[in-house]
């Protein structure tokens, strides 16, 4: 093998370091200040979250407006955005790295849009269905944001957590504490 070949291979090995080190700070740097990090569900808690909010999909009329607060990698919008063409999709979600990546996948789905923005900062007034996957601390100001700015009628899914001070009208237990779908109509 020539000299050249090696440097050759040696540079490409130094830039996917690099790449790979850059890739876990810009995650670690923007997801852990006073966020949740982006945690994907376990299987069995994904399919029971995707199958409860395709049952109200598939009732409400077309054109409902979805959001997820804290997209991360998009696993729950992709699949539900692929399924009902007929509603709009949007993925709110800080961190640098799950954002674009959620953009690369979901480049060919006209109904779906990831937009890199603090939750917080996105008004929620015309949305009909809201997910969450968030951390226990965040959920006292969640849920007031919730409760203030979502119209009669809309629905939250919150995925491991409950919001506060809110009953439920409906729990989905999967024997596990960490396990739960707590989901809400706003009244």
């Amino acid at each position: 093998m020539s000299i050249f070949v090696i440097f050759l291979l040696f540079l490409v090995m130094l830039g996917v370091v690099a790449v790979s080190i850059m890739g876990i700070y810009l995650l670690i740097s923007s997801s852990f200040q006073k966020y949740a990090p982006p945690v994907r569900s376990s299987g069995r808690l994904k399919k029971m979250v995707l199958d409860e909010i395709s049952q109200q999909l598939e009732k409400a009329p077309d054109g409902q407006k979805i959001v997820d607060l804290g997209s991360g990698w998009g696993t729950l919008l992709l699949p539900l955005a692929k399924k009902f063409p007929q509603h709009q999709f949007i993925g709110l979600e800080r961190a640098f790295t799950p954002f674009h990546i959620s953009c690369l996948r979901a480049h060919k789905i006209p109904n779906l849009q990831f937009v890199k923005k603090d939750f917080f900062m996105y008004d929620l007034r015309q949305i009909d269905v809201v997910l969450m996957f968030l951390i226990g601390f965040m959920m006292p100001k969640v849920t007031e944001k919730c409760l203030k700015e979502l119209p009669k009628g809309a629905k939250v899914y919150a995925v491991r957590f409950p919001l506060t001070e809110v009953e439920p009208s409906k729990v989905g237990d999967l024997g596990n504490k960490m396990e739960k779908l707590y989901v809400y109509e706003v009244k």
